[in-house]
């Protein structure tokens, strides 16, 4: 990376700017942004400047048109003076405003979207306001500051929130505007003009500065004072006058006035003339430098304070002194706050003349209060002499510019010098001639290194008349870039950052301390990297560097000789380790650049070694050198491998035919396999399912070019060791695969080595290739799994090349395969686990049995080689090097016998290891095939069940259960379809133990009857036919796992657990009960019931009673989403569910006691393997739980839900349990509990009317219409039921009941339910009340109720009279039923009572009516 110059944003409409600013350059300027230069510049060639920094120091320019100097230069003629120069231009350290000021004309120029070019996508800064500004006739304008402030908002904290625009003019007034021109305030320091206006902030990172300041301050310069403002009140006043502003501008109203602000001013007595300034701050105390002072400013005999005053420096650059030190102590010069008490004492004088002139002449309408033309008072400053100074009579400064550090400035003269100053010390450290009219900036850049931050400063020279814009390392170092850029532009040095930042708010935008501005209109950034600043002027290893960014460059070109005449010039041992790095992980790379820069730098690091006198070697290079050669050699030989496989992949030959005898043969001698062995095997694996597509991305064996480059491919592999091989000079050097590959990358290596279409000449040379890379055979073997899983169609043509690959990768692995008989071969342990692994069962076990015959066959080849190894030592055969692979020899050869490792007995561990894996594989092959099957009206999104033997042996014997319980939950089944596939399945397997077991019971006759009965059964299972031939295979291998109990209870744990996830849908803990009451055995259903409630529903059921206790009714959707996770309308429901999950528990209770317990078995593939129990033997294995408290649980429960269904309030559900019965709530069902006992009056009374309440609820929620007839709701047999639990009184109840139907006008079920009551005298007294009620509504909504009044026996009109219809549901019911329920009223009372004279009349009463009726 080098310095460059990057344009950020440009001005819009530079002309018209322009024009409108300085009319007299209007017909010079003709510039358009279309003739800027390029928006990235980069640094000058430092291949032609390297040896010329002598020249460079003392200010000669880069030669312009090199090869990295990138011009900026216009190309219409340069006038001698630009707008630009001329005018007076501020710019917001965020570089989202710039105001330009020419006399007494002001332009602000925001950043707007709106304005963005759609053609180069950079920021555009427009014209938002212009006008003119200055407070007398001749006012102009001398110096402007952009300051930003603060954002106090949490959306944009660290961020500007708006920017005041500080103009100074000649007239000494200081005023502060708003972006939109809005003048907030103005005030008078100095009779004088501003010089400059500077600002002093907290940085935007952690720069170095002096001391800790963190204080802010505003710099008024004038010609004989400096003015200083505090940041915090500034900010303060700023902030409070834009919001009067506003408000007054929202309002109609004028601008408000505002008190002056606070300042602190110091007089300049011991400098002639005065032409720029900056402030430090605070500086160090500093016990020497006090006493010295003190010792020469005031005399040895002076008496000395040991205490050293706090002091804030100044620093000014002018004429005698060129640049002075001044140094004012803290507190000394309080700020000035007479005009403030003027201010507040004129404006009450105004207001007492006011009200009194009022009070004595009255007020004069439309006079305006005469402009006083009270001139402020100006105070005096405070004389400030200079500690120390750098005189020079002669020289004049010009301006001076502040390092971000606070230490170092460069200060500008007369001379065309810059001369850099040491703030600290008071010296000039270095100066730069030929620099007239220059502008300075200062840019701080930081890196991290070792864990800890450093920060370096870089000084930003421009020098305008000669077009140069140079990058310097301040104190001792050289120039590090140059750019040749358009004249009479300005850099523009924004020392500070926004205004209101301390230790809390810091500054969190981007921050653009120097900006560089061309006078059509381009503002560009400075971009400099940190290892510029490392090393000196002949430092080999920073110009050795600078050559490994060219070389990445060049490397993008692509042009190869650049890239070759480069690293030709890298000295630096370190250095060419970078390169050689950088060619390794550059995209560009390509194999004849490799191999010309292995042919170069293979001589230089040859690894050759010499003999001493003692005999040891000793090594012609150093440690380093040495290392380098290794990595280079390692590098050819992975460049020899990639060549050698392209060439593979290039060959264009037919491959052959997997039908072919030769192949099958072939592949037999490679399984030790008979050849009608090898064709079973391959008809196994030859599965429809098999060629379904699926989401995984597959890899297949072609012949096509591949598609990963060199530098991929050396990517993949660890060339950078950092220990010396020994005996390197002879031996092929190995090299390891990283560890870190991912597995993308993983898929396409193994495409790249073993893709190529399989061939006897190609095995040959992929053999050869990878045994002279070097490659570690072990990674590699590992890669080939990977890649031979991803295998879509494990042809013989397939596994014949996979074969192979094997065979040779373990002859290259040597003694690394082979072990004892007794022992295990750490290569093929960690291919079983690789095997076991994996999820693809069926290349899995082809993989096996492959690796089981080249295990056997290279165990006879090494046992034949050692046997020919004795007999050689035996005896010397001239004839032994044509005798020493007999057995290599023989396989080539073809054989008429073919031995199979099928019948041959296991003697050795590792054979008797691959049997067992091969085993488990073949069992995992169904249960693979019937996970990766879907009905065709499944579900768009089904589950993903992969399945591994590792998996199986890890999680125990229930996993192939909970598998195949999640397969059916995600094939979309209904209920009824699982259940009769699984039922049948069992039967099918019952019938085929029975026949295993007796052979001869089940004739042929019986066998063809049991089909026809099958085939007679309803043909909607035609479709699920597939499924049940995948069951029954499952099922040969895995028989108890396939059970339909055992199914059935999984899938109702795996739909509860679901359901504990997502708690509001209360339709998966639904089915998870369905799915428990088809469970034939009672202890399966009982202790998966059992299990679910103790698990997850009674820790809900827990909470939502205590919820619903506290609150005192159904809580609001909010509270129960917050403490349940459920809806407020999903309550009911699930607490309906939870009722019928007890009820499976008391009902499997009942049934437990008679019926015997189940004895489990595992399945063969888990014997003698010790695991986890099965989720069905758990529940078996569960104690029987107790009925009583099992039903305590049950009414609990009906309470919350008639609670929840009928919204009733005011109830507290545990209020309803006594004592006893609340002391084991929510405890183990299987607690010891008998339920009964004494209960108290307050819980009986509180149960009645709970039950009350629920009858009216039940019967309100019926329908109007009583004629029709109408069963019982569902509430009225849960309230009995209940009731009889609570021991309450049931004839209350349906009394209760029989008067809520009345009441609702519901006669019909009424009388249905009257032979119930027993007390039927009590009963008719409350019908006689009930017809009461209806004839007085009758009486009082009749147009005849004079008429009605008159017929109503005497007897009974005050009674009629006081009865309230309002209690009546339904008052309005024909006369003729108000009759019947009268005449059941009165064949319920005994003739003696006064409530049977009652009915007697209210009977007349009505017949009365209706004979009138029926007369009328």
């Amino acid at each position: 990376m080098s310095c460059i110059v990057d344009q950020v944003a440009s001005i819009s409409n530079t002309s018209e700017l322009a024009q409108w600013l300085c009319p007299h350059l209007a017909p010079n300027v003709s510039q358009s942004p279309s003739s800027s230069g390029s928006g990235l510049m980069e640094n000058a060639d430092w291949n032609d400047a390297w040896g010329d920094w002598d020249d460079a120091g003392k200010g000669d320019t880069l030669t312009a048109g090199g090869d990295g100097d990138v011009s900026m230069k216009s190309s219409s003629p340069q006038p001698e003076t630009s707008w630009l120069s001329e005018s007076v231009v501020a710019a917001s350290p965020t570089s989202e405003l710039m105001a330009v000021g020419y006399k007494n004309r002001l332009v602000i120029l925001t950043c707007r979207w709106e304005g963005m070019s759609d053609e180069d996508g950079k920021m555009r800064l427009v014209t938002t306001w212009r006008g003119t500004v200055g407070f007398t006739p001749s006012d102009e304008i001398s110096a402007i500051l952009c300051l930003p402030l603060l954002s106090q908002k949490q959306s944009s904290a660290g961020g500007p929130d708006w920017t005041c625009i500080i103009v100074g003019f000649t007239s000494g007034h200081v005023a502060m505007y708003t972006e939109n021109g809005l003048i907030l305030l103005s005030q008078l320091f100095e009779e004088g003009s501003v010089i400059s206006l500077k600002c002093r902030t907290l940085p935007s990172g952690s720069a170095a500065t002096l001391v800790q300041d963190m204080s802010e301050e505003l710099i008024i310069l004038y010609p004989r004072s400096i003015t200083t403002i505090d940041g915090f009140s500034l900010f303060q006043t700023l902030r409070g006058c834009r919001n009067q502003v506003a408000k007054a501008a929202a309002s109609g109203g004028e601008n408000v006035s505002v008190p002056p602000l606070g300042y602190k001013k110091w007089g300049l007595v011991d400098q002639v003339v005065v032409a720029d300034c900056v402030a430090p701050g605070v500086t160090p105390p500093f016990m020497y430098d006090h006493m010295s002072h003190t010792s020469l400013s005031k005399g040895c005999n002076h008496t000395f304070t040991p205490g050293v005053p706090a002091t804030s420096l100044l620093v000014t650059v002018g004429r005698v002194p060129f640049v002075g030190f001044l140094c004012a102590h803290e507190g000394t010069a309080p700020p000035f706050v007479a005009d403030v008490a003027l201010h507040y004492a004129n404006k009450l004088k105004d207001a007492l003349v006011s009200a009194a002139s009022g009070w004595l002449f009255g007020k004069s309408k439309g006079k305006d209060p005469e402009k006083s033309n009270h001139k402020p008072k100006i105070e005096p400053a405070t004389p400030l002499p200079c500690k120390s100074s750098v005189p020079d009579k002669r020289r004049t400064g010009l301006s001076v510019s502040l390092a971000a550090g606070r230490r170092l400035a460069a200060v500008t003269d007369d001379f065309g010098r810059v001369t850099l100053i040491d703030v600290n010390r008071g010296i000039c450290l270095r100066m730069w001639k030929g620099y007239r009219d220059a502008d300075c900036g200062w840019l701080d850049v930081e890196s991290e290194w070792g864990g800890s931050k450093r920060r370096v400063s870089f000084l930003l020279i421009y020098a305008p008349r000669r077009g140069l814009l140079e990058v310097w390392t301040p104190q001792q170092g050289p120039r590090v870039a140059a750019f040749n850029v358009p004249k009479y532009s300005r850099l523009i040095y924004t020392p500070h950052t926004l205004l209101g930042v301390n230790s809390v708010r810091g500054v969190r935008c981007k921050v653009f301390p120097v900006i560089f501005v061309t006078q059509d209109g381009t503002i560009s950034e400075i971009s400099i990297p940190f290892h510029l600043a490392l090393g000196g002027k002949t430092s080999k290893r920073a110009r050795d560097l600078h050559l490994v960014k060219t070389l990445k460059s060049q490397l993008k070109n692509g042009n190869e000789e650049e890239v070759m005449a480069t690293m030709a010039e890298i000295k630096t041992l370190g250095v060419r380790k970078q390169a050689i790095m950088t060619f390794v992980m550059s995209q560009h790379l390509t194999t004849t650049l490799l191999q010309a820069v292995l042919e170069y730098f293979l001589p230089l690091y040859n690894l050759t070694e010499e003999e001493g006198s003692s005999g040891d070697a000793i090594p012609t290079q150093d440690h380093e050198s040495r290392l380098l050669g290794q990595q280079l050699l390692r590098l050819r030989q992975l460049l020899s491998l990639y060549s050698v496989l392209c060439e593979l992949h290039s060959v264009r030959e037919a491959s052959p035919d997997p039908d072919d005898e030769i192949i099958v043969l072939e592949l037999a001698k490679l399984l030790v396999l008979t050849p009608e062995e090898t064709k079973t095997v391959l008809l196994t694996f030859q599965h429809p399912d098999l060629n379904k597509p699926s989401g995984t991305k597959k890899v297949k064996f072609s012949d096509v070019h591949p598609n990963i480059s060199i530098g991929s491919f050396l990517r993949c592999w660890d060339v950078s060791v950092g220990a010396l091989v020994k005996g390197a000079n002879t031996a092929i050097l190995p090299v390891n695969l990283k560890g870190d590959i991912n597995y993308e990358k993983k898929l396409k290596l193994g495409e790249f080595l073993y893709g190529w279409a399989w061939h006897r000449e190609s095995v040959k040379s992929f053999g050869a290739a990878i045994q002279s890379s070097g490659a570690n055979p072990e990674s590699l073997l590992h890669v080939a799994l990977v890649h031979w899983t991803l295998c879509p169609h494990p042809d013989t043509v397939a596994t014949l090349h996979f074969g192979t690959i094997l065979h040779s990768l373990s002859r290259m692995a040597g003694e690394k395969v082979l072990c004892d008989i007794s022992s295990q071969s750490p290569w093929w342990s960690a291919v079983r686990d690789k095997l076991l692994a994996s999820t693809q069962p069926f290349h899995a076990c082809i993989a096996a049995l492959l690796c089981r015959g080249v295990h056997a066959r290279l165990e006879i080849y090494f046992q034949q080689a050692a046997e020919q190894e004795i007999k050689l030592r035996s005896k010397v055969d001239p004839d032994a090097d044509s005798q020493k692979e007999p057995a290599e020899e023989n396989d080539q050869q073809p054989k008429e016998h073919y031995s199979s490792l099928n019948d041959w007995e296991g003697l050795s561990m590792e054979m008797v290891e691959w049997n067992l894996v091969i085993n488990q594989l073949e069992s995992l092959l169904p249960l693979h095939l019937l996970l990766s099957h879907f009905p065709p009206n499944g579900p768009d999104r089904q589950p993903k069940l992969d399945v591994s033997v590792k998996a199986l042996l890890e999680k125990g014997r229930g996993f192939v259960g909970e598998l195949i319980a999640n397969w059916f939950i995600g094939s979309g089944l209904p209920l009824d379809t699982v259940e009769r596939l699984l039922r049948k399945q069992d039967k099918l397997r019952e019938r085929r133990s029975v026949e295993d077991q007796e052979p001869d019971v089940p004739c042929q006759e019986e066998k063809d009857a049991s089909d026809k009965v099958e085939k007679a059964e309803p043909t909607e299972d035609d479709d699920n036919m597939e499924i049940m031939r995948l069951l029954i295979r499952v099922g040969e291998k895995f028989p108890h796992s396939v059970a339909a109990d055992t199914v059935l209870t999984n899938m109702a744990w795996e739909l509860a657990a679901a359901w504990h996830k997502a708690a509001d849908d209360t339709n998966l803990i639904s089915r998870s009960v369905a799915h428990i009451a088809r469970i034939k055995n009672s202890h399966i259903r009982h202790g998966v019931a059992l299990m679910i409630w103790e698990t997850w529903v009674c820790q809900c059921i827990q909470s939502a009673s205590s919820l619903m206790d506290k609150v005192g009714r159904l809580p609001k959707d909010r509270l129960c989403r917050r403490d349940l996770g459920i809806g407020e309308h999903s309550m009911s429901s699930l607490f309906q569910i939870v009722l019928l999950l007890l009820e499976q528990v008391m009902e499997a209770n009942v049934v437990c006691e008679v019926e015997k317990p189940l004895v489990m078995s595992p399945d063969r593939f888990w014997l003698g393997m010790e695991g986890s129990p099965s989720l069905v033997e758990l529940t078996v294995m569960q104690k029987m739980s107790c009925y009583d408290l099992v039903y305590q649980h049950y009414q609990l429960v009906m309470v919350l839900f008639l609670v929840t269904h009928h919204n009733l309030k005011s109830v507290r559900p545990l209020s309803y349990v006594d004592g006893k019965g609340r002391s084991v709530l929510f405890k183990p069902l299987t607690t010891s509990w008998t339920i009964g006992g004494y209960t108290e009056g307050a819980v009986a009374k509180s149960r009645l009317g709970l039950l009350c309440r629920v009858i009216t609820a039940a019967v309100s929620s019926l329908p109007d219409d009583g004629n029709q007839k109408q069963d019982n709701p569902t509430t009225i047999h849960q309230v009995l039921d209940l009731g009889r639990a609570w021991g309450v009184s049931l004839d209350v109840l349906h009394r209760h009941y029989i008067c809520e139907l009345y009441t609702s006008a519901q006669d019909t079920m009424a009388e249905e339910a009257l032979p119930l009551v027993n007390d039927g005298p009590l009963l008719g007294s409350q019908l006689v009340m009930i017809a009461g009620q209806r004839l007085h509504y009758l009486l009082v909504t009749s147009e005849r109720t004079a008429h009605h009044m008159a017929l109503t026996s005497p007897t009974i009109t005050e009674w009629v009279k006081s009865c309230d219809s309002g209690s009546l549901r339904c008052p309005d019911v024909p006369l003729d039923r108000t009759l019947q329920l009268l005449t059941r009223a009165v064949n319920l009372l005994q003739d003696s009572s006064q409530e049977y004279k009652m009915a007697t009349a209210l009977y007349d009463t009505v017949l009365a009516f209706l004979k009138d009726k029926s007369n009328s």
